[in-house]
């Protein structure tokens, strides 16, 4: 129940951790999992480490918590992780990716002193930022590793940014919550497409106005119903084991609104 409630505030705090990470839009990349260097039978670890990534030159967000650049030399970056056990911890994954300190461009780490209870408890300490322009992340003795989007679908993710106007969430009863985002100059497919790139809302699914059908993700252990009511609105429901969460995509005046309502059992 706690990591339900947990993943629901997140999900509803999404749009103001991405926001508030940002120091400057044009210097923004964003980042998802290579899921293919995973093992396939580990779709749990998948699940983990499917996060969205915002990085800059001064920090990298994920999960909604900074890891700040390191300002220092290779040498130094080698002393830092030599110190944190991290070639000793991670020696046979190095090795299976013929990795060594001269692929290491850029590190980032995070700042315990100055962080929520949720980013102390973060399991991601160190970002690796490499020479192909990848992200490196260590996670309980295994390394994940990150990919830029196309410049594409970083756009998407900037419009989706730029255009949105959401207002405080509210606590609607003891145990449901509902946010309210616009979106101008965007329609439904426009809005929906940008956050389908972000695992955390689970949108899989390519959508065509007025098909409406349903899904069910082992991984997440979700069953996801898509319904349309004409080509304005759209209804989207998604059954967890803790709970539903729905959104509520409604065009109209040249502006999609996304009402998102998140209910606990």
């Amino acid at each position: 129940m706690k990591n339900f409630l947990f993943s629901s505030l997140l999900l509803m705090l999404l749009p103001y951790f991405t926001y508030a990470s940002d120091i400057d839009l044009h210097k923004d990349s964003y980042y998802l999992l290579i899921k293919d260097r995973l093992s396939d039978e580990d779709d749990l670890l998948k699940s983990i480490l499917d996060e969205f990534v915002t990085q800059n030159n001064e920090k990298i967000s994920i999960a909604g918590c900074d890891l700040n650049h390191v300002e220092t030399t290779k040498e130094n970056i080698n002393a830092i992780l030599d110190n944190s056990n991290f070639y000793k911890d991670y020696d046979q994954e190095l090795k299976k990716y013929h990795l060594s300190l001269n692929e290491f461009n850029r590190l980032y780490s995070i700042d315990e002193s100055n962080l929520s209870e949720e980013c102390r408890q973060l399991s991601y300490k160190y970002i690796i930022q490499l020479e192909n322009n990848e992200l490196m992340i260590p996670y309980k003795n295994l390394l994940s590793f990150y990919q830029r989007l196309s410049k594409e679908d970083e756009n998407k993710i900037d419009n989706l940014k730029n255009n949105q106007q959401c207002f405080d969430s509210k606590k609607t009863d003891e145990m449901q919550w509902t946010n309210i985002c616009y979106y101008k100059n965007m329609t439904i497919l426009d809005v929906y497409n940008a956050m389908a790139l972000i695992p955390d809302y689970v949108f899989r699914e390519k959508i065509k106005e007025g098909k409406n059908f349903s899904h069910f993700y082992k991984d997440k252990e979700v069953k996801v119903d898509y319904i349309w009511d004409g080509t304005n609105k759209l209804e989207i429901i998604q059954y967890f084991a803790g709970g539903d969460t729905a959104y509520y995509f409604i065009y109209q005046g040249g502006k999609t609104k996304v009402i998102s309502i998140y209910s606990a059992d």
